[in-house]
């Protein structure tokens, strides 16, 4: 049975150990270097590769990789789209199950051939990209939904265990109680409301602060905490956020946690990543895999409409 994989520190003695790979070239002339060998059987067209890989600079600050998360994937094209692919995947054609290889080009040249686009001022001209790619698997579409299925279920219990146990230790550090919600978001109140709490489908308002456990704020709608916090925007109306549970557009934690206040309760949120933006993040504010605080006022409940009679 296939499952992930973690570990740069693996990924690094991988290569050292294989230095003496052979040098060849795809048709549009990236060069790679094959560090270890795998199988040699090339995948088809319509199967799907899955594969591993890091992006690396020469001051050895790591831009992307997918060790410490879930491989990548590509299904293989008919071959008349070649002309048109760029030096990655057409090397990706090339390799088989089991290959190890290193890819490095200048900076300019990865963000020109790779990226298609222009380096931006703030990179360092100077800098050289190394990519290393290790080949998984290659599969039939079916097989790989199987497999997809089974490695983010893995990736999920994994980065779920690891964020309780940061929630765990900084609760313990600050010998704080906490219950938890029925799937697992840890909370405190800190002001009790009245009345029933809300429940699906129903629409509130409330006010919150967003922080992470290291105590940095990124987001509020609460007005003279922006001030306060340094995150005030002129442009943004601050104001009671509307939020129908179960409906709205907001993080899956959200509809857990705002069914556990009633009006006027306060409520200091501790939401696990999977529950929040997960693997993606959000833009550069929030990374991935990022657990989330959130102090929470149920303002009050937003009437519901009635039906107009007939």
């Amino acid at each position: 049975m296939l499952k992930l994989r973690y570990g740069v520190i693996f990924l690094i003695l991988m290569f050292l150990a294989g230095c003496s790979g052979n040098v060849k070239k795809t048709p549009n002339g990236l060069k790679f270097k094959i560090v270890r060998k795998g199988d040699g059987k090339l995948a088809r067209v319509g199967e799907v590769m899955v594969f591993d890989y890091m992006l690396s600079d020469s001051k050895d600050s790591v831009w992307t990789s997918t060790f410490d998360t879930y491989p990548s994937a590509f299904i293989i094209d008919d071959s008349s789209m070649i002309p048109q692919e760029n030096g990655i995947v057409q090397m990706l054609r090339m390799l088989s199950k089991g290959d190890s290889v290193v890819v490095t080009m200048s900076v300019n040249d990865f963000y020109s051939k790779l990226s298609r686009g222009t380096r931006p001022k703030y990179i360092d001209p100077s800098l050289r990209m190394t990519y290393r790619f290790r080949i998984n698997a290659i599969m039939t579409n079916r097989e790989y939904t199987d497999y997809q299925r089974e490695v983010m279920n893995i990736f999920y219990r994994r980065q779920t265990a690891k964020d309780k146990r940061a929630i765990d230790a900084f609760l313990a550090s600050r010998n704080l109680k906490a219950d938890t919600t029925e799937h697992g978001i840890r909370y405190v109140i800190t002001r009790p409301g009245i009345g029933e709490n809300a429940r699906m489908n129903q629409t509130v308002l409330v006010n919150y602060v967003g922080y992470f456990l290291n105590g940095q704020y990124f987001d509020t709608n609460i007005e003279s905490f922006a001030h306060e916090a340094g995150l005030y925007n002129p442009l943004r109306t601050y104001q009671p956020m509307e939020v129908t549970i179960g409906r709205s557009n907001v993080i899956t934690g959200w509809h857990e946690a705002l069914k556990y206040l009633n009006k006027g309760a306060k409520g200091t949120f501790y939401i696990p990543s999977q529950m929040a933006y997960g693997a993606s993040g959000m833009g550069e504010t929030i990374k991935p895999n990022t657990v989330l605080v959130f102090d929470i006022e149920l303002v009050d409940f937003k009437p519901e409409e009635k039906s107009a009679k007939k």
